[in-house]
């Protein structure tokens, strides 16, 4: 049932982002184009920083937009969020800005740009959510609603994960919030 439940979401996102997307596949932000060795790179400035393959690409401002945002994460803000305020469209663009020259959201053709950032958005929101099947808007439109680990007490490094994930030997971390549930701060053994 998880699994129909996360692929459903990852269909609704796409078709959310696909029926939405402007078309418009211009970027107001002047590229930069070099070649090395036969290969094109680009420079998008502060979106795609960095001369890479992928910036030569759509970057995620292109296809997906402030509202989109908004009509995917609605409820983020409500009263009843743990992390009011805290999650917002410029903050994804400027965190995954850094990611963009690496291939995030801008390896391949617009769909599946769309695509990749459709998963990461679902994953997020739905590892985010305080929202249930029936709640107003669905469970997705709960999602961005905890920003922090709700039991940071529990450790990861223990025997279930040693082979799979195993910790760095010495290295056990566990994170603890002030009292604003603001600043984290990683404790490491």
């Amino acid at each position: 049932m998880a699994k129909l439940n996360a692929v459903v979401l990852l269909f609704a996102f796409f078709i959310l982002l696909t029926t939405t997307v402007n078309g418009d596949e211009s970027s107001n932000t002047k590229v930069q184009v070099k070649y090395k060795h036969g290969k094109k790179y680009c420079d998008k400035g502060w979106e795609c920083k960095g001369w890479s393959i992928y910036c030569c690409n759509l970057t995620i401002t292109d296809y997906f937009q402030t509202y989109q945002f908004e009509n995917l994460f609605s409820k983020r803000n409500t009263p009843i969020a743990h992390a009011v305020g805290f999650w917002d469209y410029h903050s994804f663009i400027n965190a995954a800005s850094l990611f963009e020259p690496l291939g995030f959201g801008t390896t391949g053709n617009k769909t599946t740009q769309m695509m990749e950032i459709a998963a990461f958005l679902g994953h997020v929101g739905s590892k985010t959510s305080c929202g249930y099947g029936v709640a107003t808007g669905g469970p997705l439109a709960w999602g961005l609603c905890y920003n922090h680990e709700m039991s940071p007490a529990q450790t990861y490094c223990d025997d279930y994960y040693k082979l799979t994930y195993p910790c760095t030997p010495g290295a056990e971390c566990n994170l603890e919030m002030d009292d604003a549930d603001q600043k984290v701060t990683t404790l490491c053994s």
